[in-house]
């Protein structure tokens, strides 16, 4: 049974720094990581541009506007998703040998996360951004509301990159992530509470599910509930943005508290 050293919490600290920069020179120096990850934002936004009613939000179309929110949290997720599924089950020869070597567990864990963080949020930044070049979102108090749906994106974004990771912590090849990732996807898209009406049990499903938070943030900057023709009532878009946002923030934490405690214990019972 492996028996982890204490650290002192500037050695972790090294650790973090040394994998972070680490992990940040393979992206920048591998033209086979780097142009997935520059491209999956700009062809959302060709996808938004193709599907998008520029003038949902100022004719207050419900459906459309929908549409729009759907899109920009939705992909956002997803984008985190895509980004940390395999991270850590392709290198888990390679974690071993450096974790019997006195890797630090915590730190591994915190720098996959910061720089996929990082990744994602450039990513959000890009779609985000992208999107104002042709949607009028005609949002009220522009000076809080346009920071606070970039601060969504990102944290629903490191949410499910944090779902990610758990999930690649949990498989020993990346193959076998298909499944989990299509149970992952799905439910970000039909329970998201945004196109789709969730009545019943089903309801339920959309507290755990990062992108209906992610979404009510949305819903409460445009006050969603009362435009015209809305058939139902959203419970999750009266809340206020921080409460949906602290929810996003908890499921990060405790993705990674999860992710960390699996690996702990798994190099724990090795040899």
């Amino acid at each position: 049974m492996k028996k982890f050293r204490k650290r002192s919490a500037r050695a972790n600290l090294e650790h973090f720094r040394v994998l972070t920069a680490r992990y940040f020179r393979q992206i920048f120096t591998n033209a086979g990581i780097l142009l997935p990850l520059l491209l999956q934002a700009p062809v959302m936004v060709l996808i938004l541009f193709i599907v998008a009613d520029t003038t949902a939000f100022t004719s207050q179309n419900l459906l459309r506007a929908n549409i729009i929110l759907f899109m920009l949290v939705v992909m956002s997720a997803l984008m985190g998703l895509l980004n940390s599924y395999r991270e850590i089950c392709k290198e888990r020869d390679i974690l071993a040998r450096e974790v019997f070597g006195g890797l630090d567990v915590s730190s591994y864990v915190l720098s996959k996360t910061a720089v996929l963080s990082a990744v994602g949020a450039v990513q959000s930044a890009l779609l985000f951004a992208g999107s104002l070049l042709f949607i009028d979102y005609n949002m009220p108090s522009p000076a809080v509301s346009y920071p606070l749906c970039f601060l969504t994106m990102i944290l629903t974004n490191i949410s499910v990159t944090a779902l990610g990771l758990f999930i690649s912590a949990l498989l020993k090849k990346s193959e076998s992530a298909i499944l989990p990732v299509l149970i992952v996807i799905i439910l970000q898209v039909v329970f998201s509470d945004c196109l789709i009406s969730l009545d019943g049990a089903a309801g339920f499903i959309k507290y755990i599910t990062p992108a209906a938070w992610g979404i009510a943030v949305f819903g409460n900057i445009f006050d969603l509930d009362t435009w015209p023709f809305q058939a139902t009532q959203h419970d999750l878009y009266g809340l206020h943005p921080v409460v949906c946002l602290a929810v996003l923030a908890a499921f990060a934490l405790l993705f990674l508290f999860l992710t960390t405690a699996k690996l702990k214990r798994e190099f724990r019972q090795k040899d």
